[in-house]
């Protein structure tokens, strides 16, 4: 029988934090929303989901979709599926949408797009993140900062 991996999940001052650190100083407009997709990939794995790409997808979708904020609801959801990934050992790139990499910002971008589209699903988005992520150094002290709130 295969381990059951364990995961660090994301909270809701957790992902409140990283939505004020950057994207504005707001509160959600439906913290239940907010709520309701933090604790989707938790519930998930619970259930049987062990991939941690996948959980890092549905936790971005339902982030997107379940709209929790007037604004940045794709953006939120990029940061708490990478936020998600570095408590878990990887990251999609060491400060998301801010490489020197065009081409993979706009992918990274176009892919969360997709989801609030309805084109992908969070099985897609969890495979493209198997594609693009890798395994990280110390980010001790970003992990750090998003504790602190």
């Amino acid at each position: 029988m295969a381990a059951n991996p364990c995961y660090r999940f994301l909270t809701a001052a957790q992902v409140k934090r990283l939505y004020t650190l950057h994207i504005t100083k707001s509160s959600p407009t439906q913290p239940t929303m907010l709520d309701s997709a933090i604790d989707s990939p938790m519930n998930h794995k619970h259930y049987g989901q062990t991939d941690l790409f996948q959980l890092a997808g549905i936790l971005a979708q339902k982030v997107i979709l379940n709209h929790p904020y007037q604004d940045g609801n794709k953006r939120t959801g990029l940061f708490c599926a990478d936020m998600f990934l570095k408590m878990n050992g990887y990251q999609l790139q060491e400060k998301p949408m801010a490489s020197n990499d065009a081409e993979f910002d706009q992918n990274l971008a176009n892919a969360h797009v997709l989801v609030a589209a309805g084109q992908w699903t969070s099985e897609d988005l969890g495979n493209y993140y198997s594609t693009v992520a890798h395994p990280l150094g110390d980010v001790s002290k970003e992990i750090k900062d998003a504790d602190e709130y």
